[in-house]
């Protein structure tokens, strides 16, 4: 493999087809992954993940403090998991995937769909913007990704965001 191409993801294009982009806590995502490439090379694996991450800004009210919080302004991530970028906390609050490929040879010209079903926990909080009790700001997204792993060079990557309510 030349050196620099070490440094790229191969040529190719990954996608997520789903029929909508607004879902109950719960819910199952069905849709398809498209996978196109104008390059040969090979996957570790192709997967779809669902990913929902929690930012809360502003300053950390003392644990044990007593604050109304609602189902929608709780946090529903561990505390113990963060990445600090200023004034905003970020905690992953959900990481799941499903794979719909093991290893595969792709080749100049492929294309293919795969059809992925991945379930949204029903235990954890919907989409989110705005002010809590204690008065930090928070955000709560959810996430699809499409990821096509490639051994020992960028991986080829896809993100959707999507809505999640509560029932």
């Amino acid at each position: 493999m030349p050196l620099f191409k070490a440094f790229k993801a191969p040529n190719a294009t990954v996608s997520i087809n789903i029929d909508k982009d607004k879902f109950v806590l719960g819910e199952t995502i069905k849709g398809d992954l498209l996978l196109t490439s104008k390059e040969d090379f090979e996957a570790e694996d192709i997967r779809v993940e669902l990913q929902g991450v929690e930012k809360l800004k502003g300053e950390v009210i003392e644990e044990g403090s007593e604050t109304l919080e609602t189902l929608e302004t709780r946090t529903y991530s561990s505390t113990t998991s963060y990445t600090q970028r200023g004034d905003v906390t970020e905690y992953p609050m959900y990481k799941g995937q499903v794979k719909v490929s093991q290893k595969l040879k792709i080749t100049k010209g492929y294309s293919q769909q795969f059809p992925f079903k991945i379930t949204i926990p029903a235990n954890l909080g919907p989409t989110f913007r705005g002010m809590r009790a204690d008065r930090q700001w928070l955000e709560r997204m959810w996430t699809l990704k499409g990821v096509v792993a490639v051994k020992k060079r960028p991986d080829v990557e896809a993100k959707k965001d999507i809505q999640v309510s509560m029932k």
